[in-house]
């Protein structure tokens, strides 16, 4: 025999044993369960356990049984807190609705917050500020106690709006207790977030306002040191908090800073939140910077200003030479202006030098006038003279006009001088109309075709055509 044949009959061998071994063992432990239960039966006791290689699961039932109770045990505790948050935001006395709520969050355990905070944004429009006032504070518990847990949770959640806002919540928590935590949570490189361009900016910002307020000297250090786009978050995170309680130290911090766009920005910044509260101090500190920062502090300044005072900020312009004047501040100061008191800040803007600014702002002050009064604005925009000024005030007027009347929105479009800028306000209100009417959009083509270039309005009844045919 050769020495193959040898090895495979030993083989063999080797596998009947181990065979024959399991099969003795499973008939050892079947006889073993038949016994422990004829005794289980026997004895009454039901309070008996077997030892754990026989058991199904938990109290008796397999593993899908559990988990399906699981489940259920989870919606009955968030249909229960369901129930209980929109009792508390139905109390019909607002002050006594917040003192609950807060009631309610503070006597949450960590383990209760998940619940708790499902059956808070199930309970409410996500717009509800009472039911954003209390999810935030849930979040800001919930950070403090297990921030990884928290973070971990916010990560599954299917709402990507909710999941982004809880975010900013957890970090912005983390950040005002431990710097470095969320330092190093920012600086995770399995965190897409922080990745992405304008999270990144923002989520840079969250941090640094938070740890400024600790340490001044570290914050603006750190926020110095990020890439760009982090960087600008930051720096303004820090300093417009800075700002917010004091300027002066803000201005100061800021000429720290290396000249840059992110410099620039926050000049910006600081100076538009010290307009709101000291106009003329703000103009004065505007007016000793420099450059583009001195361009940036001024034009924002000027916009705080007007924010409470548009008349006093439209004054200080008009006392600019007028070709010191930059677009920035004219449309800043005109478009602050626009949404208070739109028909005074269109007069004013006809005195001020044609520009790209004054252009941009008379659409707001139209637009705002067409809302209060669209007789007034519309007498008001005929009489002026043919240009980019007046062709940008009537397609204001068809913007504010459409939701109500479409049809005199497009009309208006029909009246801009500009090819380009007329063809295109017509091209949106058509197409935006036929989603409502095909029909009565068709028809004004076909009425004012006189309004359209031969290949516009080809392209126009084609479209309604193909709307007709999908209905």
């Amino acid at each position: 025999m050769n020495l193959s044949k040898i090895i495979g009959i030993f083989s063999l061998f080797i596998g009947l044993i181990v065979i024959f071994s399991q099969f003795s063992k499973n008939s050892e432990l079947k006889k073993e369960l038949r016994t422990l239960q004829a005794q289980f039966k026997s004895s009454g006791n039901e309070g008996m356990n077997l030892p754990s290689q026989f058991q199904r699961g938990a109290s008796g039932k397999g593993v899908s049984d559990q988990k399906r109770s699981d489940k259920t045990e989870k919606e009955k505790k968030i249909s229960v807190a369901i129930g209980s948050v929109k009792e508390i935001l139905a109390d019909p006395d607002p002050l006594n609705r917040v003192q609950r709520l807060m009631s309610y969050v503070n006597g949450l355990s960590p383990k209760e917050m998940p619940d708790a905070l499902v059956a808070l944004q199930e309970s409410a429009p996500q717009w509800d500020p009472h039911m954003k006032m209390a999810v935030g504070l849930l979040l800001t518990r919930w950070a403090s106690a297990d921030s990884d847990a928290a973070f971990a949770y916010v990560e599954q959640m299917k709402n990507k709006d909710q999941a982004r806002d809880a975010t900013f919540s957890i970090l912005r928590a983390l950040a005002s207790q431990d710097p470095q935590r969320a330092l190093e949570w920012m600086s995770n490189q399995g965190n897409d977030m922080a990745k992405s361009s304008w999270m990144g900016h923002a989520l840079a910002g969250t941090i640094a306002s938070e740890w400024v307020r600790q340490d001044p000297d570290a914050a603006l250090a750190w926020a110095n040191s990020l890439p760009k786009n982090q960087r600008q978050g930051a720096l303004g995170g820090a300093l417009e908090t800075i700002a917010a309680s004091n300027p002066v130290e803000a201005a100061q911090r800021l000429l720290e800073l290396d000249p840059g766009e992110e410099r620039e920005k926050a000049a910006g910044n600081i100076a538009n939140l010290w307009a709101k509260r000291a106009p003329q101090e703000a103009m004065e500190w505007a007016m000793t910077l420099e450059g583009e920062d001195r361009e940036s502090a001024m034009s924002r300044a000027l916009g705080g200003w007007a924010s409470t005072e548009p008349a006093e900020a439209a004054a200080f312009i008009n006392d600019i030479p007028a070709e010191e004047r930059t677009d920035s501040q004219v449309r800043e100061v005109g478009r602050r202006w626009a949404s208070q008191e739109p028909s005074k800040a269109a007069e004013w803007l006809t005195n001020q030098p044609d520009s790209r600014g004054r252009t941009d702002a008379v659409g707001y002050a139209l637009w705002h006038w067409t809302n209060e009064d669209p007789g007034g604005a519309a007498d008001w925009i005929l009489e002026q003279p043919s240009g980019d000024f007046r062709d940008n005030g009537i397609a204001s007027i068809a913007k504010a006009t459409f939701e109500e009347d479409p049809s005199s929105a497009v009309t208006w479009a029909a009246t801009i001088d500009n090819d380009k800028q007329r063809e295109g306000a017509i091209e949106r209100g058509v197409r935006e109309w036929a989603k409502r009417d095909p029909n009565l959009a068709r028809e004004w083509v076909q009425q004012n075709s006189n309004a359209l270039s031969p290949e516009q309005a080809e392209r126009l009844l084609n479209l309604e055509g193909r709307a007709d045919e999908g209905k």
